[in-house]
C-alpha cells in the first residue's frame, strides 16, 4: 500500500510539473509592436550630446541623453566622477547616381554607426556637471597639445 501511494504521489508531481511547463510555455497574445520610434538605451546620438550644458545634474544627463551609462571612474585627486555613455555618429547614406537629388540634400532617413565613449565628468561633492569630451575630442586635443608642446620647445 505505502509504496502504491508513492507511486500515485510521484505521477501526480510529473502531472503537475508538466501542466505547470505547458502553461508557461503557452504563447500569449501581445500587440503589435508600434510604428514610433524605438527607444534604445544602450547608446545615444550626438544630436543628445550637443543638448548638455555645464551644471546640470546626473539626473538631467540621463535624461537628455536618453540613455544609461556604462562605465564608471572616480578621481580621488580631483574630487570628480567620470560617467561614460555610448554614443553613435550619424550619417545620411546616399546612392552615388542620386548624389545631387533633392530628396537626398537634406533629411532622409538617419543612420547611425561608428560608436564611441562620451565621457561627463561631474563635482562628486554636487553631482553637477562640469564638461564632457567624446572619444573624437580626446584624439583631437592630443594633437593640439602636441603641437604646443612643439612650439614651447622651439622658442
Amino acid at each position: 500500500m505505502l509504496f502504491k501511494s508513492l507511486k500515485m504521489k510521484k505521477y501526480i508531481i510529473i502531472a503537475l510539473a508538466a501542466s505547470t511547463l505547458l502553461v508557461s510555455c503557452r504563447s500569449k497574445k501581445t500587440a503589435a509592436p508600434s510604428s514610433s520610434k524605438i527607444v534604445n538605451n544602450y547608446a545615444t546620438t550626438t544630436e543628445n550630446i550637443f543638448k548638455l550644458s555645464n551644471g546640470m545634474s546626473l539626473e538631467d544627463v540621463q535624461r537628455t541623453l536618453n540613455c544609461e551609462p556604462t562605465d564608471f571612474y572616480y578621481n580621488l585627486k580631483n574630487n570628480q566622477k567620470v560617467l561614460v555613455f555610448k554614443y553613435r555618429k550619424n550619417y545620411q547614406k546616399v546612392p552615388v547616381n542620386q548624389k545631387d537629388h533633392a530628396k537626398y540634400l537634406r533629411g532622409g532617413k538617419p543612420i547611425y554607426k561608428e560608436e564611441n565613449n562620451l565621457y561627463t565628468v561631474f563635482d562628486s561633492k554636487t553631482n553637477k556637471l562640469q564638461y564632457y569630451i567624446t572619444d573624437s575630442g580626446r584624439k583631437a586635443g592630443k594633437g593640439e597639445i602636441m603641437e604646443a608642446l612643439k612650439i614651447k620647445i622651439r622658442n
